[in-house]
């Protein structure tokens, strides 16, 4: 079983609100068709749930009533989006249907406390494919948290014992530094125990993500890697990536394992 996460970034445009990649979807989904094994698929917020909750300040926790709003537009949102994407997977042929993330997830502290996977698994049972997002969730510390799907990704990669995670996002992978602030940077073709810490001071945070950006995906996958499950990040936006990563080719990315 492949867990895959679709990135926000890729599946919209990160800078224009409530934007959707329509060929891009289309593409993507082409090319998942063709793995035929048994699959998860999580997407991110990208331009519909971050601006929204970034400007409600929704990852803080409930703070005032104006919040509020905050959640119901956000959770709409999401919606609309994983629509448009569930839809995409179903015009090529992908057998899908949609979860709420945040009628099957609850947190503390902004960290998963439980998450209802008997619907994931039965679904998976009788050959569909579930599709989860990051969402807007409830928490039993703070009222209500960001669950980003990087962390719904490794939640049920760990629990359900994938055989192995993939990222696709708009980026050929990580970088020994970040290639937005710094010329001459280096795809890492692999991060393991010998370069992890250091790639990881490397990175820094991205500002008006929050999800934590590449430094949190990073953080998220090593639990992965220490759990012995590899992840591979590879950019959805070129076309073949996606599906050779699927269908566990040399492709090119940014493989997460700890090294024999």
């Amino acid at each position: 079983m492949i867990v895959l996460k679709l990135g926000g970034s890729l599946i919209t445009l990160k800078h224009k609100k409530f934007s959707f990649r329509r060929k891009v979807m289309e593409r993507l989904a082409a090319e998942i068709g063709d793995y035929k094994g048994k699959l998860i698929i999580i997407h991110g917020g990208g331009s519909f749930g971050h601006p929204l909750a970034y400007e409600y300040g929704l990852n803080n926790g409930y703070e005032d009533e104006r919040q509020i709003d905050g959640v119901v537009l956000t959770r709409l949102a999401m919606e609309r989006l994983n629509d448009k994407v569930v839809s995409a997977l179903l015009d090529s042929g992908i057998k899908a249907v949609s979860l709420q993330t945040s009628a099957l997830a609850f947190c503390r502290g902004g960290e998963i406390e439980r998450l209802n996977l008997e619907p994931v698994k039965r679904f998976l049972d009788i050959g569909i494919t579930p599709v989860l997002y990051g969402d807007v969730v409830l928490d039993s510390a703070k009222g209500f948290c960001i669950l980003s799907g990087d962390r719904i990704a490794v939640h049920l990669s760990r629990t359900l014992m994938a055989d192995r995670a993939i990222m696709a996002i708009d980026k050929d992978g990580i970088f020994d530094r970040d290639p937005n602030i710094t010329k001459g940077t280096k795809l890492l073709a692999e991060v393991n125990q010998h370069n992890y810490q250091e790639v990881l001071r490397s990175l820094g945070s991205v500002h008006g993500d929050v999800t934590g950006g590449i430094t949190g995906k990073l953080r998220e996958l090593w639990l992965l890697a220490e759990d012995g499950i590899e992840s591979i990040i590879v950019n959805g936006l070129v076309p073949g990536r996606l599906q050779k990563a699927l269908l566990g080719q040399e492709v090119k990315g940014t493989r997460i394992r700890v090294a024999p």
